[in-house]
């Protein structure tokens, strides 16, 4: 219930809801996806088996529309109003019966929502982007009119000859491209990237965690390795960027948050090291950092801090993700 009202709180904190996410399902809570048959405007809570063998009666955080980029509320309460009558049966259905343009079926499909609906991802997509072609092939009418023409039954020589509307008979006789009978499955490194290009999170793994063969090769420590080293032993990091922090108080540091898929590792970066490698420190989404570790004992924890010297981007290819630190400078 805490995780669930934390990111319908949004934005608050210095936290993003993948990084609530990821705290909730590290304490073993059940967290699903986005999906058109059982989703809200809301994260809600759903009781029912999950897990790992989980209680029946243990609720489940339901992740609601208002986590997906580009998604407004009066298109997620449209989804719930039309499925008072009952679950969707198809994407036709659902467009139908909520109204949605194109832009919002799509949006939908990239992010994997129809799932319920026994659709994949790109097939989803592929019937999002035919419903527009559906609704030019009748300019004269809308999604309503055109079900109750469809079934109308036409009769020869009825009407004005040779008119275009009066041609009109079914959906089902209007010229369309085929569905293809199976496209080509998603890799998951692409089903991560749609994730995080659609809501900023996935529920399937971290981006990083692709990159670990090649981080483990340039001497790159996972953050859960920190724990283990000395206070002032040398290390290399590397992490998205989740959060960026200058506090007036703090004589130029700045404070950097990065993760990795297997926790989140503690930047100090000072005014001099900040300017050196000022683009890439902030534009990249993601980074390499070199510098050495700072242990406090407090008095229930151990308290980790890297001291940066050195600042690289985390290569091309996660400028695939859609990932935006949060700025408190």
């Amino acid at each position: 219930a805490f995780a669930a009202a934390m990111i319908n709180s949004q934005p608050m904190g210095f936290y993003q809801p993948a990084q609530l996410v990821r705290d909730a399902r590290e304490h073993g809570v059940e967290v699903r996806p986005v999906d058109v048959n059982w989703s809200s405007w809301d994260c809600i809570l759903e009781k029912g088996k999950g897990e790992g063998g989980r209680g029946k009666d243990e609720p489940q955080v339901r992740l609601g529309f208002r986590v997906l980029n580009g998604f407004g509320e009066a298109a997620g309460r449209a989804i719930e109003h039309a499925r008072e009558a009952g679950p969707f049966s198809s994407l036709d259905d659902f467009a139908r019966r909520t109204g949605l343009g194109q832009a919002k079926i799509k949006r939908l499909a990239e992010a994997d929502a129809f799932g319920s609906l026994g659709t994949g991802r790109r097939q989803s997509l592929w019937q999002a982007l035919g419903q527009e072609k559906k609704r030019r092939a009748m300019p004269l009418f809308d999604v309503g009119d055109e079900k109750l023409i469809a079934g109308r039954p036409r009769r020869p020589g009825s009407g004005d000859r040779g008119s275009p509307a009066m041609e009109i008979s079914s959906e089902h006789d209007c010229p369309q491209e085929a569905i293809p009978q199976s496209l080509p499955a998603m890799k998951p490194y692409e089903e991560v990237v749609a994730d995080y290009r659609t809501a900023g999170l996935s529920l399937r793994a971290h981006p990083i965690s692709f990159y670990r063969q090649q981080l483990q090769r340039l001497g790159i420590a996972p953050a859960q390795h920190l724990g283990e080293l000395t206070n002032e032993t040398p290390v290399i990091v590397a992490g998205l960027v989740l959060l960026r922090q200058r506090p007036g108080t703090a004589k130029g540091i700045t404070f950097v948050t990065l993760e990795d898929e297997t926790g989140t590792v503690n930047l100090v970066v000072h005014k001099q090291i900040w300017d050196r490698f000022y683009r890439v420190a902030r534009r990249a989404p993601a980074w390499i950092a070199q510098g050495r570790i700072q242990t406090v004992d407090a008095e229930f924890t151990k308290v980790i801090h890297v001291i940066v010297n050195r600042i690289e981007a985390l290569g091309e290819a996660l400028k695939e993700f859609d990932v935006k630190a949060r700025d408190f400078r």
